[in-house]
């Protein structure tokens, strides 16, 4: 595998990580976020578990440390196959990007890559880097903004249930609806 798929690879599959980061949520759950100013207002739930959370926002720290190691993965995969010199630098991380880019050689003529390919891994290089600093600083920013949360918890109740379903009515064909009221 060269190292404009591995690289281009990587930094795709970044930007689609940091894009669609979700969380799941358990049913019979509300999440009631705390407003900036410290009040909270929360609705009475009858049978109802409270619990709080205070600390670092774990989904910056998630989604930061995802998006993050999605770019360093491929750039040190490259490192440790390239014959060129300035790749051993995409072992350092967030900087080598940087370093490797200011150490690239000289395109076209005889025995250095030719101009639209160094062009193309200059390109990635750029991208690579981006995506690993905006990886690393999410991951900080989520150490350093709070994170308040209340999360209530319902007791399961029994709820109406209806189902309804196709059946042979007579000669014909009609719906038959059951369910516990």
């Amino acid at each position: 595998m060269n190292r404009q798929s591995i690289l281009s690879g990587g930094v795709f599959a970044a930007a689609v990580a940091a894009m669609t980061w979700t969380t799941a949520s358990k049913a019979d759950t509300t999440v009631v976020e705390s407003p900036p100013s410290g009040t909270a207002t929360v609705a009475a739930a009858p049978a109802a578990e409270r619990e709080a959370y205070t600390g670092p926002n774990r989904r910056l720290i998630g989604s930061g440390l995802v998006t993050f190691g999605l770019s360093y993965i491929p750039a040190v995969i490259v490192a440790g196959t390239s014959d060129t010199s300035a790749d051993h630098h995409l072992y350092v991380p967030i900087v080598g990007p940087w370093l490797d880019l200011g150490d690239r050689p000289g395109c076209g003529g005889a025995g250095n890559i030719g101009c639209d390919t160094e062009t193309t891994y200059k390109v990635l290089l750029v991208a690579d880097g981006l995506f690993q600093s905006i990886g690393a600083i999410t991951t900080v920013w989520g150490f350093l903004t709070p994170e308040r949360r209340e999360v209530v918890t319902t007791a399961a109740v029994d709820k109406p249930t209806v189902h309804v379903t196709p059946t042979s009515v007579g000669t014909g064909y009609g719906l038959a609806a059951f369910g516990s009221f």
